[in-house]
């Protein structure tokens, strides 16, 4: 081991860890410099540990604050030993037991471990605490996922774009490491990787697309069918009755995983209401720094995880269960409210004071682009037409542009302006009247829809948008619906072409402020890629097609099919 010491701090580089089965999984230890011993947090990454830099939580914050931090190279990945695989959960929750058990047992920490990190390092903090280590007090899981939650978040789609770009980047990793371990692996893999990560929008065209040949790679331990098919790759779901620990979720609002995360507090909040669960959530995106620039818009200082002491609301969550501190009484939720640029409290999920309010869909025949005839109205039915007609070719998807997608390859998420996209002919847009007062929604966004497609199967993208008294049209929170998944994200029921079904198109949740003058607009899509996978209208298992079909989507609004939007809105 290397030894630095800091006036602060004393750093010691590539400590080995050792599993149950042998395995030596390395990592850097930052102690304080003081006396111990000291209570630890441990932070696990498949991303290599020396490029661990996140905004929520660094090792220097944590020895400021009394406490040994070690941030640690997944098994297979950085310098760490052990064999790697791109989904090996049930190894993640050992080795999460096993991590935590030996940090308690070393001189420099006094048997107390909490455990923090987002994305991959939130969703091993999931896998851990359900294997109930003894000395595991608190978990700090941030922007996760679980395997229900996710296929209910893309409404039975799969988010390709992230899928692929994700698939890349850990091959490379494998590639490297085995080539470290004295195996022979063909430079072409790299130059392969490479190109996916620049921009993986060739690859997710191609039909098949389970027969991706860049993924076809000897001793690569990715099946990529079995992945598109929804049998490996997400982790799986979280017992969160075994979850023994308070838990701070970390969320932001342009996040992919912005549901799933809200979903796996409000689960924990249920199920042990007095247990101290939390959840911070932000403007952010899925990304490890958390500015408060996102997309086109500045939320101010107030936006940036380092201003509003993202760390330091960690270190206090930290400090209530490792050491015994609590000084004030701290509210259940802190969450960004956008537009109005601050954070506000809530002792659940949504806000108590968020009522719901609904809005119908309306048009004289043609909500075809932003500048058709397309309305939200506050009463049923009040439409001189029945339907809005949406034609979708999967050979021209409709591209995605903002909103929560993860800003790989090409894409870029948060809020981005939308009228490029709402020009496109197959895209329908109703659209509110400008609004006399402020309207906060604060909560959950549900779209009720009743719709036909001539396909035997397709996707509904919804999108809720914010219309500025210029024009400029930013998404505000997003789903999409597979239409044989209406009955359930476990329940695929086929399609019958021509025939009318209601459709319940979850948005997420979202915490924006409408201002006075600005108008609430709803977009319908057929397709978001590459996003989410283009639906090839077939009715075909994910993955299997090998030709698309150009569909009619029929959107009905009238009495008795009053296709609508409801949101939470706070009027506090």
């Amino acid at each position: 081991m290397n030894g630095a010491t800091t006036m602060t701090a004393t750093i010691d580089y590539g400590v080995t860890m050792s599993m149950r089965d042998g395995a030596g999984l390395r990592a850097d230890l930052w102690r304080p410099a003081g006396p111990g011993p000291h209570p630890a947090v441990l932070i696990r990454t498949p991303y290599g540990r020396s490029l661990f830099n996140a905004d929520a939580l660094r090792p220097e914050h944590c020895v400021r604050r009394g406490y040994a931090c070690i941030v640690q190279d997944a098994r297979g990945t950085g310098d760490s030993g052990g064999d790697w695989a791109p989904f090996q959960w049930d190894q993640e929750a050992l080795d999460t037991f096993d991590s935590v058990e030996w940090v308690a047992a070393q001189p420099w920490c006094d048997g107390n471990v909490a455990m923090a990190g987002a994305s991959y390092l939130g969703i091993v903090q999931w896998l851990g605490a359900a294997a109930r280590p003894p000395h595991l007090r608190a978990v700090a899981p941030g922007m996760h996922s679980s395997g229900e939650l996710e296929r209910a978040a893309s409404g039975g789609a799969v988010r390709l774009n992230q899928l692929v770009y994700w698939l890349a980047l850990t091959t490379l990793e494998w590639a490297r490491y085995r080539r470290q371990a004295g195996h022979a692996v063909d430079p072409a893999v790299d130059a392969a990787m490479l190109a996916l990560l620049e921009d993986p929008t060739p690859a997710v065209l191609r039909l098949p697309l389970d027969a991706m040949p860049q993924f076809d790679i000897p001793g690569l331990p990715v099946d990529l069918r079995a992945v598109l098919a929804g049998t490996a790759g997400l982790p799986p779901r979280y017992e969160y009755e075994r979850v023994a620990v308070p838990t701070l979720s970390l969320g932001g609002w342009y996040d992919i995983y912005c549901s799933a995360t809200i979903a796996a507090f409000q689960a924990m909040a249920r199920a042990q209401p007095d247990a101290g669960h939390r959840l911070i959530i932000g403007p952010w995106s899925h990304d490890g720094h958390l500015p408060g620039v996102q997309g086109q818009r500045n939320f101010g200082p107030a936006g940036y995880a380092g201003f509003a002491d993202v760390p330091g609301r960690h270190l206090a969550f930290f400090d209530e269960h490792l050491k015994g501190r609590r000084a004030d009484p701290v509210p259940a939720v802190q969450y960004f409210l956008m537009g109005a640029d601050e954070w506000r409290t809530a002792d659940s999920w949504p806000p108590r004071t968020s009522r719901s309010e609904t809005w119908y869909l309306a048009s004289r025949g043609d909500a075809r682009t932003a500048s058709g005839n397309g309305r939200l109205v506050r009463e049923p039915g009040v439409s001189e037409a029945v339907q809005d007609v949406l034609c979708h070719d999967p050979e021209d998807p409709v591209p995605s542009h903002g909103g929560r997608v993860a800003s790989m390859g090409r894409l870029v998420g948060g809020p981005l302006d939308r009228r490029g996209v709402e020009a496109r002919s197959d895209v329908l847009c109703y659209t509110g009247e400008r609004l006399d007062r402020a309207l906060d929604v604060v909560g959950a966004v549900t779209v009720r829809l009743f719709a036909a497609t001539s396909a035997r199967d397709a996707d509904f993208a919804v999108k809720l948008v914010d219309v500025a008294p210029d024009g400029t049209a930013l998404p505000v929170a997003e789903g999409l619906l597979r239409a044989r998944y209406r009955e359930g994200i476990d329940a695929a029921e086929p399609v019958e072409p021509d025939v009318t079904y209601e459709y319940r198109v979850d948005l997420g949740d979202t915490a924006w402020r409408f201002h006075a003058g600005h108008r609430i607009r709803l977009e319908i899509a057929g397709s978001d890629f590459p996003q989410f996978d283009r639906n090839a209208g077939t009715g075909a298992p994910i993955g299997t097609d090998t030709e698309v079909l150009a569909a009619r989507h029929r959107i009905f609004h009238n009495r008795v099919s009053p296709s609508s939007v409801t949101c939470d809105v706070d009027r506090e």
